[in-house]
């Protein structure tokens, strides 16, 4: 099909003064097409028209597009000042962002009329003139926003969804009359379109840079070629239609990938990236209890300063607090023996970081506890591997269910609101997996938000050895304990605790989710590695093997600075063989899903596992990489 010629058509444009719009309009007038420009701002289309090359060939008409009825006053309007119009482009849009259950029924009624109501109503007020000349081209700018479930953009995807299906539909209908409908998919602009859009309770954007997107002028190029094209629907964005596309055919995967996005526009967090996504820091590898599981007991009795990190280490950490999205005060051990916890937590909450630890409880008394709180903590979780005292003192030796449990409900108690949010890390071996619905109940009873199953996946030599449920195949019991977890889960939802839990049998991952590739791990004594598997090496056992896990360091603080450790080759390494697989990984699954292969999940998962680099030495032997 030869491309469509706009020279000498008619042509009318809405939201002509935008962005996106005024690219459009540059391109049309330069081809020749004699223009309707509209928008709200009768100033922003002069100027636009005085910078255009033939003034006479274009006319400015205001409109405000929200105002019931306005558009068919338009279309009139247009076809009395040209006498036809020959092409439409329905390019006018505003955004919204907000929660479903914050939207008002105000602004979802003003979204509604000027994304699907008026761009339907001005089609369907030209459509005859058009039926009349036997041809005409019906161009809509939609958006992936309306095949996604992003949080915050669910009516502004809406809108456009609707708008997506109505014409579509009118594609079938209006093609043997000659006329051409087109939908456009043009992905991200930099324009002011963020900026403009309208929020509840100051939503961020979606936007991750100070400039989000492809420039202007390049997606309006490639927007007026696709309008010049057959009839159908365009992608410009190649992620764009892939989420799009994996949305209908994978709901649960989109949803994974979208749900650290989801906390943070919740959370009414900035999406502007930061180099580091997380810093772990093992504030102490010190322990206060003798569990029977642990692999860093032996460890932590040798380590200098009595295994709690110095305030030099953490002087050295803190300059770049400003830069890391998240601070995990987590390691091999207790953090709350680390003195200056709170204090700690105050830092790099003022810094703008998410922060949070994992605790067995014991030494969580509420004096210690409002310290915290007022310090900014954002998410305390809990070690608690029995739902009942006999069997919880069986596990963690040396500590006492009742008071755990104690201190674990006066977080819910003292809290301000949902913050912190509270979980229970629940580790399942052979003597407690009988327990997964009773700790559920328990975490509803002390009023805990989440509950993760965890597995008992971390072995040192001897230490951690035969607790583990998994295994590199499925038997029977692993079926059995699958049907029990999933009863528990939802028990769970049914008492409105969220859970996570991992699987039972190796399910190879791109990386794990401490991802080197934007997180570091801070050990105890300053040393900085990939995650604590790697800071602390040794004899292991992976999947009934016997192997090593190697010691992998990229230096030491506060001898070193953090960011020269970031860029030493050891570190750039770990950082490029995952992003290898990743790309990798993505781009297969990417390609079978747009080339129409996706149906068979398991056979394209497969290809892409298959398609990964080998991971680097000792990821190769971590649990963690295979889901466990």
């Amino acid at each position: 099909m030869k491309p469509y010629d706009f020279e000498g058509k008619h042509v009318l444009i809405t939201g002509a003064s935008g962005g996106l719009g005024s690219a459009l309009v540059k391109l049309l007038a330069d081809s020749g097409a004699r223009l309707v420009l509209t928008s709200r701002s009768e100033k922003a289309l002069n100027e636009l028209i005085s910078k255009l090359p033939r003034k006479k060939n274009a006319l400015a008409i205001t409109a405000d597009l929200s105002r019931p009825g306005e558009a068919a006053k338009l279309a009139q309007q247009a076809i009395s000042a040209l006498g036809h119009i020959d092409v439409l482009v329905n390019n006018a849009g505003v955004g919204y962002f907000a929660l479903m259950e914050e939207a008002t029924e105000e602004n979802i009624r003003h979204l509604f009329e000027v994304n699907t109501v008026s761009p339907l109503m001005l089609i369907k007020t030209l459509l005859p003139e058009i039926q009349k000349r036997g041809s005409g081209r019906l161009v809509n700018i939609l958006s992936c926003a309306g095949r996604v479930p992003i949080p915050t953009v669910g009516v502004y995807g809406g809108s456009k969804s609707a708008l997506a299906v109505m014409t579509n539909t009118m594609r079938l209908e209006l093609e043997p009359k000659g006329i051409d409908v087109i939908n456009i998919y043009p992905g991200t602009v930099a324009t002011a379109f963020e900026e403009h859009a309208f929020r509840e309770e100051e939503r961020p954007g979606l936007c991750q840079k100070d400039i989000c997107g492809e420039p202007r002028f390049r997606i309006a190029q490639k927007v007026f070629e696709a309008a010049a094209g057959p009839p159908g629907e365009v992608w410009l964005e190649r992620a764009g239609k892939w989420y799009s596309t994996a949305a209908l055919i994978w709901p649960h995967y989109v949803e994974r990938r979208l749900a650290s996005f989801r906390e943070q526009v919740i959370e009414k967090k900035s999406l502007k990236k930061k180099p580091w996504r997380l810093f772990q820091v093992e504030s102490a590898i010190a322990c206060n209890l003798k569990c029977v599981m642990c692999p860093w007991r032996e460890i932590a009795k040798k380590a200098e300063n009595h295994g709690i990190m110095t305030p030099a280490v953490w002087a050295a950490i803190r300059p770049y607090l400003n830069r890391v999205q998240s601070v995990d005060f987590t390691g091999g051990g207790e953090p709350l023996l680390q003195p200056h916890l709170a204090e700690w937590i105050a830092d790099a909450t003022q810094a703008g970081c998410e922060t949070g630890f994992l605790s067995n409880g014991l030494l969580l008394k509420e004096d210690k506890l409002k310290m915290i709180l007022d310090a900014g903590i954002k998410w305390i979780c809990t070690s608690m591997d029995g739902a009942t005292a006999e069997m919880y003192n069986e596990i963690r030796v040396g500590s006492n269910f009742d008071r755990v449990c104690e201190n674990v409900a006066n977080i819910a108690r003292l809290r301000s609101g949902s913050v912190p949010k509270t979980m229970i890390n629940f580790v399942l071996m052979d003597m407690n997996a009988h327990q997964m619905e009773e700790i559920v109940q328990l975490a509803a009873r002390l009023g805990v938000d989440q509950v993760n199953f965890k597995q008992c996946d971390v072995i040192r030599g001897k230490e951690g050895k035969g607790f583990g449920l998994f295994a590199s195949e499925e038997t029977r019991e692993i079926r059995q304990l699958q049907k029990s977890l999933d009863k528990a889960r939802r028990l769970a939802k049914k008492l409105n605790i969220r859970t996570t839990a991992f699987a039972f049998t190796p399910q190879e991952l791109a990386v794990c989710e401490q991802d080197p590739r934007d997180s570091l791990f801070i050990r105890y004594d300053g040393t900085v590695a990939p995650c604590i598997n790697l800071a602390l090496g040794g004899p292991t056992t992976f999947l009934g093997k016997e192997v090593s896990m190697p010691s992998v360091h990229y230096g030491r603080l506060p001898g070193d600075d953090l960011m020269d450790l970031w860029e030493t080759e050891s570190c750039q390494f770990y950082r490029k063989k995952f992003q290898e697989r990743v790309a990798k990984y993505d781009n297969l699954i990417m390609n079978s899903m747009l080339g129409g292969g996706g149906g068979n999940r398991s056979k394209v998962l497969k290809d892409a596992r298959k398609a990964m680099p080998d991971p680097p030495r000792g990821c190769n032997v971590c649990h963690y990489l295979y889901d466990i």
